[in-house]
């Protein structure tokens, strides 16, 4: 599952779940791109050069998206992959308590602005081809949880997304798939969630591998899709969840 002289934009590349990714793009050869929003530290331990740069921006509109797409664009010389691991929760709250702007701020970071990515790059892998990997949630299938439906919502709209660009992109030769992450040991997962140590393992006992997911695995999943091993795949969702909601 090597890749070689490919250019790649990973976008949310500051997240927990990104950090096996970066390591393996870093290392392989092809030239990358990392997006970060306001925490660069997790990248600070890779140096820019003619195979890496880093890319900040706050992604809050169509406008943004745009523009972190088309810069990477003009620096590398082309697209060939976009890794989307961008997303967030505004709270976690119960859905009788959400407000509006929490709602519409949960599906604008989760479902919208990943489409947007979307449609900007493949309008530059259009004469060439090119991959895309969104993420979406193991629970998106089975009605979010019930602090976090907002998200839910968001993810489940993501695998719409993904259906509809694969059908209507295979003609460019353009593969659009998700991969669904179930539980990891992420600050999302426990410090935004707000869950103590004993609430994470009592989550755990629910998975039927009875552990968190690691971040290699995220890592080699994505790495798969973006490989000729995976030239015949588009427009599924791969889950990562360790059995999760079976």
């Amino acid at each position: 599952m090597v890749l070689e002289r490919k250019k790649i934009l990973i976008v949310g590349a500051s997240s927990d779940l990104a950090v096996s990714l970066n390591e393996t793009l870093y290392n392989s050869g092809n030239t990358v791109g990392f997006h970060y929003n306001t925490n660069d530290k997790p990248l600070s331990k890779y140096d820019e050069g003619e195979k890496v740069k880093k890319f900040q921006k706050d992604i809050n509109s169509s406008l943004v998206c745009f523009q972190l797409v088309d810069d990477f664009v003009k620096w590398a010389g082309g697209i060939d992959c976009l890794i989307q691991l961008s997303g967030g929760i505004k709270k976690p709250a119960n859905w009788e308590e959400l407000t509006e702007k929490e709602w519409s701020y949960d599906l604008s970071v989760n479902m919208t602005m990943p489409f947007f990515l979307a449609q900007r790059a493949i309008l530059h892998m259009k004469n060439s081809g090119g991959r895309i990997v969104m993420t979406s949630t193991v629970s998106a299938a089975h009605g979010g949880g019930s602090t976090s439906l907002a998200y839910g919502v968001a993810k489940a709209g993501v695998e719409c997304i993904i259906k509809g660009l694969a059908r209507d992109c295979a003609k460019y030769n353009i593969l659009v798939n998700a991969i669904a992450p179930g539980f990891f040991l992420t600050k999302f997962h426990t410090e935004k969630m707000e869950r103590t140590k004993e609430q994470v393992q009592e989550r755990i006992k629910l998975i039927p591998l009875r552990r968190a997911g690691t971040t290699e695995e995220l890592a080699g999943t994505v790495m798969y899709l973006l490989s000729e091993s995976a030239s015949y795949i588009t427009g599924q969702v791969i889950a990562i969840s360790g059995g999760d909601w079976l």
